[in-house]
């Protein structure tokens, strides 16, 4: 009895072998694996046996990338064009588990909107070698196609980087140095840029003031600029930086300083009918008519120089301030220096007038009886007993 239950157990236990061993093979344990030829990661551990062991084939079964999801899948819809070696780029998470760097692998870093796009967006026809690198390749749709400002209307380059950048998440971004070509400061800064660019033409725009203002130069009556023949150099009186036109940062100390008298006049007593250019800078080139005038003493009569800073001064606060030194021709001590002009200066003559003693005073030589000089045959040089500090003709010394 007990051999007959074992034997029956036995054939029992063998018609049920096949069920058991499909059973298992549906819903298997793969930790086995893990050790084996091929680990088992990420998807790969729920797609069914059978994806891989084709009909139940175990050995010869393909354990790189490629021979199982080109050579029998076709999976890579780009037909192996990017290389065999799927490893380096996905993962087996999931397909689309791409690491992959663009910068490191190409040279050519993808950034701000170039990381949103796709691969095809750029690679037309899925090339992938020989790819041009300049933006214009890519972007001479967006270049035709800009209005504000109008790039191809304007000149701009092609050159997109020059105001793009690969980093800017929007074309709108675009950002020019205007300093590069052109500073912007005072009014320049605030002025809309058509007011420079007429019609959104940039190319060729002038950088001289004149070439931009030359309307507010020729119509500027105060002073007028055409008249006067003021330089078109506007930047010698007007700065960049000034917030208005009308403001001049001209220094006439740079041709011709300002003092005394000068200071207070109105620039038309120089400037006669707003002539500005070939106004003299010598004092007699303004005030011939000031010498030619003078009667006290009479300059032209006299002989003075027509230099007349050697006794007027800028500094003077009126013509009569002019202070002659006559120490520089002839000291005046003594009785000198108690006279009036005209002593000396007889009508008014200043030119010529004698330096020796007996050349002003040969008469008193002549008249002179205590002793009589002229008798006595004294020297006419009178200062060998006469002293120009005496306070007196008679108070003469003679060392006998």
């Amino acid at each position: 009895m007990t051999a007959r239950i074992r034997l029956l157990c036995l054939v029992l236990a063998i018609v049920a072998l096949p069920a058991v061993a499909s059973a298992q093979w549906e819903t298997p344990s793969r930790a086995f694996h893990k050790d084996a030829v091929f680990a088992l990661t990420g998807k790969h551990l729920s797609v069914p046996c059978a994806s891989c062991h084709i009909r139940g084939q175990i050995k010869g079964t393909p354990t790189t990338c490629a021979d199982c999801h080109w050579a029998r899948r076709q999976d890579d819809k780009y037909r192996t064009r990017l290389g065999m070696a799927c490893e380096q780029c996905h993962r087996t998470t999931s397909w689309t588990a791409v690491k992959w760097d663009h910068g490191s692998q190409t040279g050519t870093p993808l950034n701000g909107a170039h990381k949103t796009l796709s691969c095809d967006t750029c690679h037309k026809n899925s090339l992938f070698t020989g790819a041009n690198l300049t933006c214009s390749t890519c972007h001479a749709r967006d270049y035709a196609a800009a209005k504000a400002p109008d790039h191809k209307a304007a000149g701009f380059p092609t050159t997109c980087e020059l105001c793009h950048k690969a980093s800017d998440v929007s074309f709108d971004q675009g950002r020019f140095d205007h300093n590069s070509t052109f500073k912007l400061t005072g009014m320049h800064a605030t002025v809309d840029c058509a007011s420079c660019h007429k019609n959104g033409v940039y190319q060729g725009t002038p950088r001289d003031c004149v070439g931009c203002h030359r309307a507010d130069y020729e119509r500027t009556k105060n002073p007028n600029h055409i008249a006067t023949g003021i330089s078109t150099d506007c930047v010698s009186c007007h700065s960049a930086s000034s917030p208005t036109f009308n403001r001049t940062d001209f220094s006439h100390n740079s041709v011709f300083p300002l003092v005394g008298l000068h200071a207070t006049q109105a620039c038309a007593s120089c400037h006669v009918k707003g002539v500005f250019a070939g106004t003299p800078r010598d004092c007699l080139g303004c005030h011939r008519t000031d010498y030619q005038r003078t009667t006290s003493p009479n300059h032209a009569a006299a002989g003075y120089s027509t230099a007349c800073d050697s006794c007027h001064k800028p500094t003077d606060a009126s013509w009569r301030s002019g202070s002659f030194n006559h120490t520089s021709v002839f000291p005046l001590v003594g009785l000198h220096a108690t006279q009036a002009c005209t002593s000396c200066h007889v009508n008014n003559v200043y030119k010529g007038t004698s330096r020796d003693c007996v050349g002003c005073h040969i008469s008193n030589y002549q008249k002179t009886t205590a002793p009589n000089h002229a008798a006595a045959g004294y020297s006419t040089a009178c200062d060998s007993c006469h002293r120009a500090t005496d306070s007196s003709w008679k108070g003469a010394s003679f060392n006998h």
